[in-house]
């Protein structure tokens, strides 16, 4: 790497430490692209020229894996399907404390980045496989133990549950009407049905 690429590979660096700091400690709306590039020290069209907004700053610096989480209940092993599904949806209420409106900024800011930097979109995928890779180990453990049908594929059943989750969110995020009551009742539903089939 030449030093022109080393330094705006530090500058990103950068950015992306001062935005995980304010995100964590301020609450999503009061974070602004002038209050991450002044905690980086850059100004506020260097910000820009790496980011095109805070949304797409606080996914490229892990939105999800603040919300999902180095650790989680999951970590505990749960023993039973329905215990699972509680965790799993107790997750999922951590994304309902942004606003519809900011999760909608921010998942259009990801689709135009996605297209400038494709590398983009999988490293936030690979943010929401950690989780998954989690649940994956209970599964497997629920399975040894009878609480799932021995001949059910455990990929393709975590990948299922994977899409419902997260295409049951998608459709929370763009639909005013739909309460966050409504949502963990339809996740639940979902699980539950993949999970006892």
């Amino acid at each position: 790497m030449g030093v022109r690429e080393t330094k705006k590979k530090e500058l990103q660096e950068k950015i992306l430490k001062a935005a995980k700091e304010l995100f964590l400690e301020e609450e999503f709306d009061q974070v602004t692209m002038s209050k991450i590039a002044k905690r980086a020290g850059v100004g506020l069209g260097t910000a820009y020229n790496y980011y095109a907004s805070k949304e797409e700053l606080y996914l490229v610096a892990g939105g999800t894996a603040y919300i999902l989480g180095a650790e989680s209940d999951i970590d505990s092993m749960p023993d039973s399907v329905e215990e699972l599904i509680d965790i799993i949806v107790d997750e999922m209420k951590k994304m309902t404390t942004i606003e519809k409106s900011s999760w909608r900024v921010s998942l259009s800011s990801l689709t135009k980045a996605a297209e400038k930097k494709p590398a983009l979109f999988l490293e936030l995928v690979e943010i929401d496989h950690l989780f998954i890779e989690k649940v994956k180990v209970v599964i497997n453990k629920l399975q040894t133990k009878g609480d799932i049908k021995a001949d059910v594929s455990v990929s393709l059943l975590v990948e299922l549950i994977y899409d419902a989750i997260f295409t049951s969110l998608l459709f929370y995020f763009y639909n005013e009407e739909e309460t966050v009551e409504e949502l963990f009742n339809k996740i639940s539903d979902k699980l539950l049905m993949l999970l006892k089939a």
